[in-house]
């Protein structure tokens, strides 16, 4: 099965966002032919007027009965998930620190804001490397696996400046050398930047592209197999996403430095949807046959379908909480961001829980 793809926009007024990239998918990537033992080739050929290869026929439906292979496609997905979490720390250290080669403080910040910012942030190589040893097999996905192997240098380089960072950061050890490491970090890292960006974007934009020509397919095939719980889950996230770009566009076109209100129009409908499909995502949760198709060990499977209900309660709840403040003209920052943590830690579960 595929696995949610957690991404983020760079960060706008303080505020989390997310975009949907993949769930599962009911494409052919990753499918591999079968064999069909037919006999003899003469077997296969009618004398009859419109005459039929059931050869063809047989191996054609063989191959729809295989089950598809995700393992170099979610190898690939995680590097994406690195490089938006590594995206995401550069968004947050330029809000804090000048955007030069020398080092400086942004006006008014204070380098302990980072704190929150890098929280224990660990670099985990692996994934690079794992992501690496598929290149070269099957499925092929020529542009992805070009740009996979652009992305290496850079993405590991970047991962090591990040990880430092993470250390003198969240351990503080910056209240003790008058910020020289500091300086040195900073330096290594507005080095590296530019080389970053120009092989992340490409594959940033690669990968999303072949996320959303699966995207009808994949909605199809969940639902067509009767997997309720992974198809209203992937809908509630989906959704997430058009609510994030409809309040990116708006607050994008705002000049000025301050929240300003949001047309309610189009969020309206799309709450609208949203509760539409977390009902359906909760009478799933609650239908044993549901349940069992997602969860087929009962002695875990309650503690795990609570999890996962408290997970898409709490995505409901938020997002309440920020149409709330929304509508009343009032400051909706943190019920944002609370929204799309919400979204986050669905996500999460789903990878771990459902998709494996």
């Amino acid at each position: 099965m595929k696995r949610i793809t957690k991404t983020t926009f760079p960060r706008l007024l303080g505020a989390w966002v997310l975009i949907l990239a993949l769930l599962l998918s009911g494409c052919t990537f990753g499918q591999t032919s079968a064999n069909s033992d037919t006999g003899a080739d003469d077997a296969n050929v009618s004398d009859d007027a419109g005459t039929t290869d059931t050869a063809d026929t047989t191996e054609e439906e063989a191959d729809a009965d295989q089950p598809v292979d995700y393992s170099k496609y979610n190898a690939y997905l995680e590097v994406l998930n690195s490089v938006y979490e590594m995206d995401d720390l550069l968004t947050g250290y330029f809000t804090v620190v000048q955007y030069q080669p020398e080092f400086a403080l942004v006006d008014g910040a204070e380098y302990s804001m980072l704190d929150d910012v890098f929280g224990y942030y660990t670099f985990h190589s692996y994934i690079m490397t794992d992501a690496l040893s598929y290149c070269d097999e099957d499925p092929a996905y020529p542009e992805q696996d070009e740009l996979l192997k652009q992305l290496d240098e850079p993405f590991q380089t970047m991962g090591e400046i990040l990880s430092d960072l993470g250390w003198y950061i969240s351990y503080q050890q910056y209240d003790g050398d008058n910020l020289a490491e500091a300086a040195e970090l900073h330096t290594r890292l507005y080095e590296a930047v530019g080389a970053f960006d120009e092989a992340a974007l490409p594959f940033m934009e690669s990968m999303n592209a072949l996320d959303e020509a699966t995207e009808a397919d994949e909605l199809e095939r969940l639902q067509a197999e009767g997997w309720d719980i992974a198809y209203y889950t992937r809908i509630i996230v989906s959704i997430s996403n058009d609510i994030d770009t409809e309040i990116w566009e708006q607050l994008s076109a705002v000049e000025t430095g301050t929240l300003p209100p949001l047309d309610m129009t189009n969020l309206e409908t799309l709450y609208t949807e949203h509760q539409e499909a977390y009902a359906s995502l909760t009478e799933a949760l609650a239908d044993p046959e549901s349940v069992q198709l997602v969860w087929p060990d009962s002695v875990t499977a309650e503690v795990e379908v609570e999890l996962f209900t408290d997970a898409a309660s709490n995505v409901n709840t938020a997002l309440e909480n920020f149409m709330t403040a929304t509508r009343n003209q009032e400051d909706y920052s943190e019920s944002y961001d609370a929204y799309f943590s919400a979204c986050s830690r669905l996500i999460d579960l789903y990878n771990s829980m459902i998709s494996g």
